[in-house]
């Protein structure tokens, strides 16, 4: 189906609207840019796609916020299997630096529904009910999948801090 140039107009003021947002959210999923970007660039991809679907559904942001949760949790599955497939090696500790102070590298060791819920909470700014209807959770446990992720993350800064102070 071709579609009109005020398909792509819409679309195009959606995705100007939205993508700072879905780029951040991909950034505290993966914690590396690129990868950041190519999630979000396959989101809208897929997004113009199906535009004659998305354009005409309820909450094109939270159509989008679901694909691009889906797509990083392929990414981690995939890696999770590259690693399981790699040959198991023994690493030194290495102290921490300034760099693991990252926020996307400690949003990154926080369990899968706490990341999801504190960063659709917290970037997308959607509420407690919001975030418990798109994760399809009680608001009671989203609550405490956001307390617990803000609890880990202050837990693992203070522990972080402590050890690059100790240098």
């Amino acid at each position: 189906m071709a579609l009109e140039v005020t398909d792509q107009d819409e679309f195009e003021r959606w995705y100007v609207a939205s993508r700072n947002a879905l780029i951040g959210a991909a950034f505290l999923y993966v914690g590396n840019m690129d990868e950041a970007l190519d999630l979000t660039q396959e989101t809208y991809a897929r997004a113009w796609q199906h535009w004659d679907v998305v354009s005409r559904h309820a909450n094109r942001d939270a159509w989008s916020r679901v694909v691009l949760y889906n797509l990083a949790v392929s990414r981690w599955r995939r890696l999770a299997l590259e690693r399981a497939r790699a040959p198991s090696r023994s690493e030194a500790y290495e102290p921490l630096d300034t760099h693991d102070l990252d926020l996307a590298r400690l949003v990154a060791r926080l369990p899968t529904n706490q990341r999801q819920a504190f960063v659709l909470h917290v970037v997308f700014d959607l509420t407690v009910n919001d975030v418990a209807n798109e994760m399809k959770a009680p608001a009671g446990t989203v609550r405490s999948w956001i307390h617990r992720a803000r609890t880990a993350l202050a837990s693992q800064i203070e522990s972080d801090t402590r050890l690059m102070t100790r240098k």
